[in-house]
């Protein structure tokens, strides 16, 4: 929903890859956000690399790396540091070698946790395009929905509380929009998202109260979008701002997400939403 960049990080020995490789990809676009690449010309620079940042390693969508380097394993080694040193499972990793021969394909896929593998020879300018696209949707497909689990978790554990409950999603919202040393990230200045249960505004970031609920009645009035569930919808507008509707019954509160966005976000964004926001509209109802 928030993302202005995708963070691409290519790691071959190969000067003349690495600079096809930049060309190649030069414009690509996924849902119109466009890629932030990095280059490295060694396992040692690449882990350096994902050090420097506290939220580069989390960040990081796809990486392209290069079985021989510094050794033979050293691609190999970079993979092992990201899946079981950092213990990043989201980062689609793909291995590209010009000597399949040290590293078999299907021994590589099971034991590193690789999410595609392919010879230099394979690695057309088609290839690199569809492999950079399928593997950053499905690394914000992951990160999405494994961010979202989270939060339920921890507003359900404060059910009979709806204080609690608000400052639960507020720190999950707060967590969202910083770096790991808690400094906010500069790339999140201008995303506004609030939640709002029985016309109380129980957390936001970017917006006063009074801006989330005139923006929520604004964009109340658009076509909206049905779900499942009679009255529950969701509107989308062409500057990219979401409304997701839970409304009211019996044991569900009348709940609303809000939020501007930098793209068009795919379906399952406000399908996973919807779902999680329905769940904390149960918790809300049975809270004071």
């Amino acid at each position: 929903m928030f993302q202005k960049e995708w963070e691409v990080l290519i790691v071959d020995d190969d000067p003349d890859v690495l600079a096809v490789s930049r060309l190649a990809l030069r414009g690509v676009k996924v849902w119109g956000v466009p890629l932030k690449l990095h280059t490295c010309a060694s396992m040692a620079e690449a882990m350096a690399l994902c050090n420097t940042k506290a939220d580069f390693l989390p960040s990081l969508a796809v990486a392209l790396v290069d079985v021989v380097m510094e050794t033979d394993s050293a691609g190999l080694d970079f993979c092992r540091y990201v899946r079981e040193e950092r213990k990043n499972a989201l980062t689609q990793l793909f291995i590209r070698t010009g000597q399949p021969g040290i590293a078999p394909e299907r021994t590589v896929i099971d034991r590193y946790d690789i999410n595609g593998y392919f010879t230099k020879a394979e690695a057309t300018e088609d290839k690199l395009y569809s492999m950079i696209k399928s593997g950053v949707r499905q690394y914000y497909w992951s990160a999405f929905v494994l961010g979202m689990i989270p939060m339920v978790r921890h507003v359900a554990a404060q059910i009979g509380s709806r204080p609690a409950i608000a400052n639960a999603i507020q720190q999950h919202y707060d967590a969202a929009f910083q770096d790991r040393s808690g400094a906010q990230v500069e790339s999140y200045d201008n995303i506004r998202i609030a939640s709002i249960f029985d016309d109380e505004v129980a957390a936001l970031v970017g917006w006063d109260k009074a801006s989330a609920l005139a923006m929520r009645d604004r964009l109340k009035e658009l076509p909206a979008v049905p779900f499942g569930v009679d009255g529950d919808e969701y509107v989308l507008d062409d500057e990219h701002r979401l409304l997701i509707k839970v409304a009211a019954r019996p044991n569900v509160a009348e709940a609303y997400l809000v939020a501007t966005q930098t793209f068009r976000v795919p379906e399952f964004v406000p399908e996973v939403t919807y779902n999680g926001l329905a769940a904390l509209a149960a918790i809300w109802r049975f809270s004071k």
